[in-house]
């Protein structure tokens, strides 16, 4: 049966005939309109640097950018609608793709906690490639129950973060811990010392009459010194010591791993002889004297401010004893 001919409708029935015409074409362009925003979209996160991927609410994949691909290497065929995102991550795992040691732990643990994250959907969390690159994540929910997830490199982030750590934990002139790391590391030092009944010992260490030194050679050579001087106290200690910069001519060492009276009057010892090999610097030749002040814990103290007290107290003692010399603080 073929449509009657507009001809012969009524002036009602045309109106009725074009606004069904009219919506038919709305609805037809609204649609073309759809293809082509989606379209568009789907260039645009082609487009856009940071690695993009979709989930359904199970946790199954939907859709990708390439640079999702790129990121971690997947293979077209593992990129399957469907797979799992705890699959993609044991690909991860398996190909050593990820380096993991910020916020997570490694293995199944990375795998777990990845997982927990996906349950709330909320924050973010970071991983570094075996790259060295760090990278990211921020998941969040959509409307049909699955998720978006976002990948963003943060290297150059993480590489700033790093670098304002170290500028707060390292005296800039010597290179060694300041005053902030030592409170840090010692505290922890000390409470595993006190778990495992172990002596420790804090060795205040004064450079003999620096500011003759500026005086005499001027700022530049005595910042030499300063760096010189740190140099001979790191090499002579243990890994396992912590050695600080806590003032313009004040060095911290706290030794710890069984070490008793003798042996840190030893090491005392063997810090003054360091000092005793002339320095040659810019033309200069000079020798320095320290004094130590040395105290032990826990006899003198259990937590480190007083630890360094006693030691500092300690230490004028050996330079009321002739400087260059060691003392062992006595209550």
């Amino acid at each position: 049966m073929t449509s009657p001919s507009l001809y012969h409708l009524s002036k009602e029935q045309l109106i009725t005939r074009l606004e069904a015409l009219q919506a038919e074409c709305d609805q037809l362009r609204l649609k073309s309109l759809s293809q082509q925003a989606g379209m568009m979209f789907g260039e645009a996160v082609e487009q856009i640097s940071e690695a993009v991927v979709i989930y359904d609410k199970d946790g199954g994949l939907l859709a990708w950018n390439q640079n999702f691909a790129d990121l971690y290497g997947y293979m077209p065929e593992e990129l399957k609608p469907g797979v799992h995102f705890s699959e993609l991550g044991r690909i991860d795992l398996e190909r050593g793709n990820v380096a993991v040691g910020d916020e997570y732990g490694d293995g199944q643990e990375y795998l777990k906690r990845k997982a927990e994250y996906r349950t709330k959907l909320e924050g973010s969390f970071v991983v570094r490639l075996k790259d060295g690159r760090w990278i990211k994540t921020t998941d969040r929910p959509m409307g049909n129950g699955g998720f978006v997830s976002v990948q963003v490199d943060v290297t150059e982030l993480k590489k700033l973060e790093e670098r304002m750590r170290y500028m707060a934990q390292h005296d800039m002139l010597t290179q060694i811990p300041n005053r902030n790391l030592l409170v840090e590391k010692g505290a922890f030092v000390l409470a595993t010392a006190k778990r495992s009944n172990e002596k420790c010992a804090v060795l205040f260490i004064d450079i003999d009459d620096f500011k003759t030194v500026n005086d005499t050679f001027g700022h530049a050579i005595g910042d030499d010194v300063l760096r010189e001087i740190a140099k001979r106290l790191h090499n002579r200690l243990r890994e396992t010591d912590l050695i600080a910069r806590v003032g313009g001519d004040e060095f911290i060492v706290l030794l710890s791993q069984q070490f008793d009276d003798v042996t840190a009057q030893k090491v005392a010892e063997d810090l003054i002889d360091q000092m005793k090999h002339p320095f040659y610097l810019d033309g200069c030749q000079g020798t320095v004297g320290v004094s130590i002040g040395i105290s032990y814990f826990p006899a003198d103290s259990d937590n480190l401010d007083g630890l360094i007290q006693k030691a500092d107290t300690a230490m004028y003692q050996a330079k009321a004893n002739g400087k260059n010399n060691w003392a062992v603080f006595k209550s």
